[in-house]
């Protein structure tokens, strides 16, 4: 049993209030990821969800509330694999192998990524964005990178505190 754990990752932590929680978890039912959700949304904190649909309703909660992280997020994300992950049968292998959650998970990402962007752009505060320096030049490039990881660094200190 692992429970406890999550509350004691979330005490470690400085939230606030525009602070969500983003869960990867292909299963959604362990106990841990379904602590966390639950101590998040205790804190009135958005949670989502990115797991596969198919497999977290195929499978048994662990957490002692009977709860799956999709049954406590406020919005859910299919990643689009299929119960067990696996997507590959090689012939002669007893068992599948490729987990199609990989592939899910960096395609979420990236359109979360994109769709941020977007929005606020449209609301006049364009992200600080990591452009390749075959877009924007060499020196370009670097300024960018820089003010990022200055922003990222300012806000890990808020978070854990230091």
């Amino acid at each position: 049993m692992s429970e406890g754990l999550g509350k004691a990752i979330i005490a470690q932590l400085r939230l606030c209030t525009p602070d969500a929680f983003l869960i990867y978890s292909n299963s959604g039912v362990n106990e841990v990821l379904v602590e966390v959700a639950l101590e998040a949304k205790a804190q009135q904190m958005p949670v989502i969800a990115v797991v596969s649909l198919d497999h977290a309703l195929a499978s048994t909660p662990k957490h002692s509330s009977g709860k799956r992280l999709t049954e406590i997020a406020d919005l859910v994300i299919d990643n689009c694999t299929p119960a067990g992950d696996a997507l590959v049968r090689v012939n002669g292998l007893e068992d599948p192998v490729g987990p199609g959650s990989t592939i899910g998970a960096a395609a979420v990402t990236n359109l979360i990524k994109v769709l941020v962007a977007e929005k606020l752009t449209a609301l006049g505060h364009p992200p600080i964005v990591l452009t390749s320096a075959y877009f924007i030049g060499a020196e370009r490039s670097q300024r960018q990178f820089d003010a990022a990881y200055d922003d990222y660094r300012a806000r890990i200190k808020r978070v854990y505190g230091g």
